[in-house]
């Protein structure tokens, strides 16, 4: 009985925070994707990959594009999994340029790739030639290894 006192004090708590707004959290803060920017698996994309291309030849880096859903269950479990692990992504965002695309809005790029289901990454060199590609929720020890490899191969260039 004492534990369903306490959750009904804490619930009133958090009904008066919210109503007098000093509870800073708001759905509207909540934003995986705007005009310029993904935010994905822990990971800041770009969404515009003319811009990236250029970026990626200025830095002689690979190009690592992540065609994604806000509706794919499998989306979900390779940006927690795969793109959260800590090794996969020191390497993203040390040496690569980042590109996410929505299927849902960015159709063009994803038909221009040959991309029909998320998730996939193809990853690009510098002059934005495919070098590989990964389709599907594949976990951090089958991506890793491809990742490493296209980073070398690019930059040996």
């Amino acid at each position: 009985m004492r534990t369903k006192k306490l959750l009904t004090i804490f619930v009133l708590i958090m009904m008066i925070s919210f109503a007098y707004g000093t509870f800073n959290l708001s759905i509207r803060d909540f934003t995986l994707s705007n005009q310029t920017t993904s935010y994905l698996g822990g990971l800041t994309w770009s969404r515009n990959l003319t811009t990236s291309l250029d970026v990626a030849n200025q830095e002689n880096k690979p190009v690592a594009i992540y065609f994604w859903a806000i509706w794919c269950q499998y989306c979900a479990k390779f940006q927690s999994d795969t793109l959260g692990n800590p090794q996969v992504k020191k390497v993203l965002e040390n040496d690569y340029v980042l590109v996410a695309m929505d299927l849902d809005i960015d159709r063009d790029v994803a038909n221009n790739y040959r991309v029909s289901a998320p998730p996939a990454v193809v990853f690009l060199d510098d002059k934005g030639t495919e070098v590989d590609r990964i389709s599907g929720a594949v976990g951090a020890d089958y991506f890793l290894p491809i990742a490493t490899q296209v980073r070398d191969k690019v930059r040996r260039k």
